[in-house]
């Protein structure tokens, strides 16, 4: 009987991750980030704002602000606030989610490569990896700059593949969101959702949408993970 690591690894050219809510615990900085930012502009933050930006590249946030909420400020201004509200956090508080690092090291010696695929900044997403020390693991850094539209689409997903030079449909995906699992789906490629506090409420979507399901990356080390499709 094949062991959780076998089932997972079995088969596959690369591993592909997103960043927030995945492999690092940082969902929650976002509600306070734009709570800040919307009042700096004058403007009430919506109690759904966080689901609306949900999955959207952070180009397509930025068109979200000034089309939706009406803030008419260029993207590149937004993003450079956004970036200077979140950094310090993104540099020295928020912590990689149980098992993730252990789970890096042991793919890197399975020999598989690994990619980012991720909605945010390229300076957060960098800070963070480079933070914690795992920027090392990854040939193929994608993020919301690179994209025009953010997940569900499968762009990231089928680039980053791209660029490892693999076959999508050899590529597993650990995505935390319903919009994320959504798009390495649409790239053909095995989805393992991720728990996160963020989208506990939408833990039920985001079993069916995917093939495997994890509590914690140290789920695939106990074979406590959970086989769905």
């Amino acid at each position: 009987m094949k062991n959780d690591i076998e089932r997972l690894l079995g088969g596959k050219e690369a591993i592909i991750f997103d960043v927030d809510g995945t492999l690092i615990d940082s969902m929650g900085v976002w509600e306070e980030v734009d709570r800040i930012y919307l009042t700096r502009h004058g403007k009430p933050m919506s109690e759904d704002l966080q689901r609306k930006l949900a999955g959207l590249s952070i180009l397509q946030a930025a068109d979200y602000f000034r089309n939706v909420i009406g803030i008419d400020d260029p993207p590149e201004k937004m993003l450079a606030e956004w970036n200077e509200l979140a950094f310090e956090q993104y540099r020295h508080e928020i912590q990689m989610k149980p098992g993730a690092a252990k789970w890096l090291a042991l793919i890197e010696e399975k020999g598989l490569p690994m990619a980012v695929a991720t909605s945010n900044t390229r300076k957060l997403a960098m800070t963070a990896l480079h933070a914690h020390d795992i920027e090392h693991y990854f040939k193929v850094i994608m993020t919301g700059e690179d994209v025009v539209k953010g997940k569900p689409d499968p762009f990231v997903y089928q680039e980053a593949a791209r660029r490892l030079g693999v076959n999508p449909a050899n590529c597993l995906v650990f995505e935390d969101i319903p919009e994320g699992i959504q798009a390495g789906l649409s790239a053909g490629m095995t989805v393992c959702a991720v728990q996160d506090d963020f989208s506990d409420y939408q833990i039920d979507e985001k079993k069916k949408l995917s093939h495997y399901y994890i509590n914690s990356f140290e789920n695939i080390f106990d074979n406590k993970v959970e086989v769905l499709a």
